[in-house]
C-alpha cells in the first residue's frame, strides 16, 4: 500500500534538489549574472516586454531592472522600440546577439543536466520525465504571480 507523501516534506526536498542543480547550471557566458540571463530568457520566452513588466516578472525593483537593461543594451543584447499602444512607453526586444546568447546558455545548461542524469536507470529517467509537466505548471504559475 502506497501512502501519499507529505507536501511539506516534498517541498523541502525539492527546494534542496532544485537549488543544488540551479547552482550547477548557472550561466557562464562571459560575466553575465544569473539575473542578466534570466532577463534575456524571459524576453525570449514571453516576447517584448515593458521594463516595468519585466521588473515585476523578474521580481526585482525598477532601479535594479534599469541597471540590468542598461548593461544588456550596452552589450548589444537588448534594444528598445516604442510601444504601439502607448507613445510614452517602450518595449524591450532581444537582438540577434541576445537570441544567440540565450540559445548558447540553454545548450550549455542542457549539456550539464544531461551529464547529471546520464547514470539514471530507465525507470528513474521516466520518473524524472513524468515530473516535468507538473513542475512546469508550478514554474509557470510562479512566474505569473
Amino acid at each position: 500500500m502506497s501512502t501519499t507523501p507529505d507536501p511539506s516534506d516534498v517541498a523541502a526536498s525539492l527546494a534542496i534538489v532544485v537549488g543544488r542543480i540551479a547552482r550547477r547550471i548557472r550561466p557562464t557566458h562571459g560575466d553575465l549574472s544569473a539575473g542578466h540571463f534570466s532577463t534575456l530568457a524571459t524576453i525570449e520566452r514571453l516576447g517584448p516586454q515593458r521594463p516595468s513588466d519585466l521588473a515585476r516578472i523578474e521580481r526585482t525593483g525598477a532601479p535594479a531592472m534599469t541597471r540590468i537593461v542598461a548593461l544588456l543594451e550596452s552589450r548589444g543584447l537588448l534594444e528598445r522600440s516604442p510601444a504601439p499602444d502607448d507613445a510614452r512607453s517602450v518595449l524591450l526586444h532581444l537582438t540577434a546577439d541576445g537570441e544567440r546568447v540565450v540559445c548558447e546558455v540553454r545548450t550549455e545548461r542542457a549539456g550539464i543536466v544531461g551529464e547529471l542524469i546520464a547514470d539514471l536507470g530507465e525507470d528513474e529517467l521516466r520518473a524524472v520525465a513524468d515530473a516535468l509537466a507538473p513542475l512546469e505548471r508550478v514554474a509557470k504559475a510562479a512566474t505569473e504571480r
